[in-house]
């Protein structure tokens, strides 16, 4: 505070005129009721007429979202499947490419080298091709033979089944809708034992977010208190400042609705205690102010992670607890113990269960018990026969599958070092681009499938921007857009909405963005000289009227129903001339009929002239 006052002390001090104004004002808003009035002798005025002159245009009436953004480009990477040097770097970053020129030339010498082994893996990778072909077809033929016998076993096995059915079906059937019981419970509490460690780690984690978020909302709530006291001089400066300069205005403004003669100087002190504030702001309490918004930030957003996490930990928890019947925080362990407990009861009831089945069904069965045995087993056979037959198909068709994947792949490698070796050693560029970055230089020794430049290819210009929530909900996947360049002013580029991203870009206290990425489409005269990293505009275009005349809004007047415009006829005065006019974007308007392109459109203005 004394530091506050004494550098009132010395504004005052340097700047009289201002701190006698600022007085002033403060007693005349006190008072409130104090007025001055200046008589103005009347003068007489005349009003002349003059006019904006305007011309009909040709083109498109769009309405849409514009926002600010910096170009993309796809780029393709050159590489070589082998380990190789480079004997001549033939481009430079910034080259314009055409697809198939020359980018790189090889040491033929070390890519023959080098090619060596890729030759002998493709001969192995031929021969096992062939060892998988000839096992897919001799396997394939047992499987078959095996499926044919199989198939026949369900029509001898129900033979003996029947002479014992009547007898072991009563014993049987209580035997099995025991175990069926014990069963069914026995898989409900595994199920609940597979997903008790997942979704108490999932608890866990939703309470470390928890914790995390409101150890970094306290963090920084400490940082930026504690800048707030290391800066204090400085905040509180700039804060006096403004509030100077605020008083000035107030000043100034009160003198000027009563038309005070002191107007002009309170202006002056206005002025300058405002300028006085901004060299200070810029000189000064600038990054001050920016760390302090910065850090203000950083604590509502922790503050606002920390209240979601909260919620959902306290919901999260609460089903938890009625899954799994957790009666307080700390029975979580307890739980699990009971899960363990409850199943290796269950799978000892089971066991119990399919033993006093089996006992029933020996009991039985007595002497058919053997046919019985058979009978499952054959029909066991029969049924999976089908299955077992096409699971085999399968696996040595893929086993070929991967082979002639592994051949292919192999082959390509091959391809690409024999054409290298065609054209001595030269790598040509895969498309029409610009050369982004050259990695390597003359001389240098590449590995395999390591990156030595990278082209930016043309006509794949893309545009990423920020779109607030309110305009979110209009725009779409597909939509028409268009592209302006800051380098290329007068050029429009047409343009579709590529993607949304669902997640917000940005989110604070007040808003909240999403990025859209908006593709230009078609060719332009210019795709060879567009750089990643160009500012530009995407406009997300809502409505437009496509190639018509259209001229300015407020060179439109509508009465009765009807619109005009005045035209300027060939001796230079205004026609009017009653139009039909269409869309409008609010500046420009569409006309239907009335003109024609290149009339000259006036729009009247008041002038007075004394």
């Amino acid at each position: 505070m004394v530091e506050k006052l004494k550098f009132l002390g010395q504004f005052a001090a340097a700047h009289k005129k201002l701190a006698v104004i600022v007085c002033l004002s403060v007693v005349v808003i006190t008072g409130g009721a104090v007025w001055f009035t200046v008589w103005r002798s009347a003068q007489s005025a005349e009003k002349t007429v003059s006019y904006r002159e305007s011309t009909v245009t040709t083109g498109d009436v769009t309405v849409g979202v514009s926002e600010s953004g910096t170009v993309s480009l796809d780029s393709e990477s050159i590489t070589f499947p082998v380990d190789s040097e480079i004997a001549k770097v033939l481009v430079k970053s910034g080259t314009t490419v055409k697809k198939g020129d020359a980018l790189i030339q090889l040491d033929l010498n070390s890519v023959s080298e080098g090619s060596l082994e890729t030759r002998q893996k493709l001969e192995e990778a031929k021969l096992s091709l062939q060892e998988a072909l000839g096992d897919q077809k001799s396997k394939l033929e047992e499987a078959k033979i095996t499926y044919e016998s199989s198939k026949y076993l369900s029509q001898t096995a129900p033979v003996t089944r029947q002479l014992t059915e009547e007898q072991l079906q009563n014993d049987i059937t209580s035997a099995e809708s025991s175990l069926k019981e014990k069963q069914e419970s026995l898989a409900e509490y595994q199920s609940l034992q597979k997903t008790f460690s997942a979704d108490y780690a999932k608890l866990n984690q939703l309470e470390k977010w928890m914790d995390d978020a409101e150890t970094a909302k306290t963090s920084y709530q400490t940082q930026l208190t504690q800048y707030e006291k290391d800066y204090k001089s400085v905040i509180d400066r700039y804060d006096s400042l403004k509030s100077a300069a605020e008083s000035a205005k107030t000043a100034w403004l009160q003198a000027k609705y009563t038309e005070s003669d002191d107007e002009d100087d309170l202006k002056d002190a206005y002025d300058e205690a405002e300028e006085i504030a901004e060299t200070y702001y810029s000189k000064a309490a600038g990054s001050i102010i920016s760390q302090q918004t910065i850090l203000e930030n950083k604590v509502a957003q922790y503050t606002a992670e920390y209240s979601n996490y909260t919620t959902a930990y306290n919901k999260y928890k609460d089903t938890f607890n009625d899954k799994y019947h957790v009666s307080s925080d700390d029975d979580e362990s307890v739980s699990a113990k009971e899960l363990a407990d409850q199943v290796t009861q269950l799978q000892a009831d089971v066991k119990t269960a399919e033993y006093n089945l089996k006992k029933a069904q020996k009991t039985a069965q007595i002497s058919s018990l053997d046919a019985l045995t058979k009978e499952k087993s054959d029909l066991n056979t029969a049924s999976n026969a089908g299955a077992a037959y096409d699971l085999t198909v399968s696996q040595l068709e893929q086993a070929v599958t991967t082979q002639q994947e592994s051949c292919d792949t192999l082959q390509n490698k091959i391809d690409n070092i024999n054409s290298a070796m065609n054209n001595v050693g030269i790598i040509t560029s895969p498309c029409d681009g610009i050369v982004a970055t050259v990695t390597y230089k003359d001389g240098d020794s590449v590995t395999a499938n390591q990156a030595m430049m990278t082209i930016s290819r043309s006509g794949s210009v893309s545009l990423s921007v920020s779109v607030s929530e309110d305009d979110i909900t209009s725009v779409e996947v597909g939509q028409a857009a268009s592209i302006q360049l800051s380098a290329y002013e007068d050029q429009s580029f047409d343009a579709l909405v590529e993607s949304i991203t669902a997640e917000p870009a940005r989110s604070g206290s007040s808003s909240v963005t999403y990025t859209v990425t908006v593709r230009m489409t078609g060719t332009n005269t210019v795709s060879g000289k567009i750089y990643t990293g160009m500012s530009g505009e995407a406009t997300l275009i809502q409505g437009s009227a496509k190639d018509v005349l259209y001229v300015p809004n407020r060179a439109v007047k509508f009465e009765n129903g009807v619109s005009s415009v005045l035209v300027k006829g060939s001796d230079g005065n205004p026609e009017k001339r009653t139009i039909v006019t269409g869309f409008s974007n609010g500046t420009s308007v569409a006309v239907l009929s009335g003109l024609e392109e290149g009339e000259t459109v006036l729009t009247e203005s008041a002038v007075t002239a004394k």
